[in-house]
Formats: structure tokens, sequence, C-alpha cells
């Protein structure tokens, strides 16, 4: 059942829609818990914390859902004033960037518990041995740029952890809110995956055009986001993805005052 809030949200976005108002904004389509497809629409953590954010601020916006690449292709280009999620990097540079992320997120190297030797302490310990990861997410560049962990590329996250818990592969890099979304939904994971590493902790952003549009709504978003992030609001989305164990876990910080 739909809560006030998210009912008002959507009713808010659908007479805005009807009546041409709407800031039509990219999300990418299949990372889930942050933005997938469910029946055709946009849903995801980041999904309701953009959302929200924007119903905070007052201005309502219309979801347009892609693939990542055309996801930033399609706002480098200016056709679309904004898209997530997107994290900050010298690629990136063209785009503009709210002062406060979405969240930030670790990530997380975990292993098969019935395997304990395969227990590691340091990136070092990894050099030489297989880790699963999905193809174009960054770990931090100690871990990107190390050689000699033999990196095997996979489709998505769920692939990766359903081959650590098979012992197919080792290791795998996870992001720890992924992580915490597939032990929520997959109680088998739950009897044989661990964590045995942490890695870098990334901010996880939406990145707006350098045109008249982006900044505009750049500048409402901020407002918008700094506001739920003070409410309780924030944390419940949180939880309604990764659970109130995950949610107790993830590397949450303080909203900026």
């Amino acid at each position: 059942m739909l809560s006030i809030r998210a009912f008002l949200t959507a009713l808010l976005i659908v007479l805005f829609c009807l009546a041409g108002q709407a800031h039509k904004i990219l999300v990418e389509d299949s990372w889930p818990p942050f933005a997938f497809k469910k029946d055709n629409f946009p849903v995801g953590l980041s999904v309701d914390l953009v959302s929200e954010a924007f119903f905070q601020a007052g201005e309502p916006l219309e979801l347009v859902q892609v693939p990542y690449p055309r996801c930033i292709a399609l706002t480098a280009n200016g056709k679309y004033p904004a898209c997530f999620n997107s994290a900050y990097s010298a690629e990136m540079k063209e785009f503009l960037f709210p002062k406060e992320p979405l969240f930030k997120s670790r990530g997380l190297i975990v292993f098969n518990i019935q395997k304990k030797e395969n227990h590691v302490h340091s990136l070092k310990d990894l050099e030489g041995k297989q880790v699963a990861l999905p193809t174009g997410f960054p770990f931090g560049t100690a871990f990107d740029e190390n050689k000699k962990i033999l990196k095997v590329f996979t489709a998505n996250d769920f692939n990766s952890l359903r081959m650590v818990h098979t012992q197919r592969i080792s290791f795998a890099a996870v992001d720890e809110f992924v992580l915490y979304y597939y032990l929520k939904h997959h109680p088998e994971f739950r009897k044989t995956l661990r964590i045995t590493l942490h890695l870098s902790e990334e901010p996880i952003f939406v990145h707006f055009a350098k045109n008249s549009e982006g900044k505009v709504l750049l500048r409402k978003f901020e407002t918008g986001l700094i506001k739920l992030k003070k409410s309780a609001r924030y944390k419940e989305i949180l939880e309604k993805w990764v659970g109130k164990e995950g949610l107790n876990k993830v590397a949450l910080k303080s909203p900026r005052q």
C-alpha cells in the first residue's frame, strides 16, 4: 500500500505532467536496488530519493528510464537536464554536480563462509585471486588499478553474488546497499556470504547538464535534498530497500547542516 507521502508525490507528478509542466530527467534502468524496471516503471532507492527531493522543492518531474551509457550521452548533449546514478570522476567534469550526494556507499569484498581459507585482510591478499564484479562499476583506485587482482566481469551484481554462493568463484566486489538488498530478498545468500574486506566509500549523485535548465534544476534539487536528509523520510526510504538490519550497517553520514 502506498504511503500518503508517496501517493501525494505521484499525484503531483501526474497533475503537472498532464499540464505539460514537468521536467523530464533520465534514470538508469538496471542497477537494483537503486534504479531498475518493474512492470515497465522506474523503481528503486534512488528513484524514491530523487522523486522525494524534487517533491520537497515543489518541482514536479517525469522520469525517463534508459541504459546508463545513454543516460550520460543524452545529458552531455543537453537533450535532458539531469541523470542518475552517477559517481564524480575526471571524465564527468562536463557536468554539474550537487554539493550533497544522494548517499555514500562503501564497496565490499564478500566470500563464501564455507571456504574459510578465502578470508582476506587487505587488497594485497587478493592478488592472484579471482574477484567477480559488475562491468563498469568502480570500487576505488587502489582496487580498480591493481592489475594483479584477477577481475572477472559479470552482467550484474546478482550474478557475482550467485557465483560466490555456489563456489564457482572465491570472491565478489559489491556495493554495500546492493549486498543488503540481495540478502533481504534472497535468504539463501545469508547462509553463505560474509564480508571480508571494506573498500573505498563512493558518493553517488544526480548529475546535471551545463545549460540553463540544468542549472535551475540543480539549485532546486539541492534545496529539496537537504530538506529530505534532515527529515525522517530519508531513512524510511533507505530502510524500505535494504531493511532495518541493512540500514544499521551501511555507511550513513549525517546530512550537512
